[in-house]
């Protein structure tokens, strides 16, 4: 990262040094940061899951090192981080990705409450007004989720909970087939989820 800024801190004084118009400097420095951002932060737009994954795990950021530990389905470990991480919103949506991955409805509810409005919150209230069968909060909720790829795992949900897995499992693969970054990692995760599902299905 620090290679990075000095990068960045090299274009803007050679680009003053050699008197460049303000704009071409603009210019330069606008390239160089859509260019190598997505090498330096991977999470943000890369298709290389491992690459992703190495990235979190070694981030000092904590919420980052909670996903990481979550996605790889070792929850002990990510209740730790959870635990030492500031109060805050981030805290306040690992907490709640942690009580629905253990069932626990009722405590995540508490927390969504206090969330501010946007997709995160009515997208977990959406899932959880599903689980509990609340058709009318599921479509309330629903409708104001306006990122389309949340919306597309709610559709996916609506028919894993039909015992259409198939029809669901096809859907994710094509999510994944496009997306990058964390939500290629959640995507992945998901799919996971479901196969994990779909078998204790069939086998009960």
């Amino acid at each position: 990262m620090v290679f990075w800024y000095l990068g960045l801190f090299m274009i803007a004084f050679l680009m003053g040094m050699l008197d460049v118009p303000s704009f071409f400097t603009f210019l330069a420095v606008a390239l160089y940061i859509i260019l190598s951002v997505p090498y330096i932060m991977p999470i943000l737009w890369s298709k290389d899951p491992e690459r992703m994954y190495a990235y979190l795990k070694k981030s000092r950021n904590l919420f980052y090192r909670f996903l990481y530990f979550y996605l790889k389905e070792d929850i002990e470990s990510a209740n730790q981080i959870a635990g030492k991480m500031r109060p805050g919103k981030l805290k306040d949506m690992a907490l709640v990705m942690l009580d629905l991955k253990q069932k626990r409805y009722g405590e995540a509810r508490k927390i969504l409450t206090n969330i501010k409005d946007g997709v995160f919150k009515h997208y977990y209230l959406a899932v959880i007004s599903l689980e509990e069968g609340d058709e009318s909060g599921y479509a309330a909720h629903r409708e104001k989720v306006t990122d389309r790829d949340y919306r597309t795992w709610l559709e996916i949900e609506e028919l894993a909970k039909r015992g259409k897995f198939s029809e669901a499992l096809s859907l994710v693969d094509t999510q994944i087939s496009i997306l990058r970054g964390i939500k290629l990692l959640s995507a992945i995760h998901y799919r996971n989820e479901l196969v994990n599902r779909k078998d204790s299905e069939q086998e009960g």
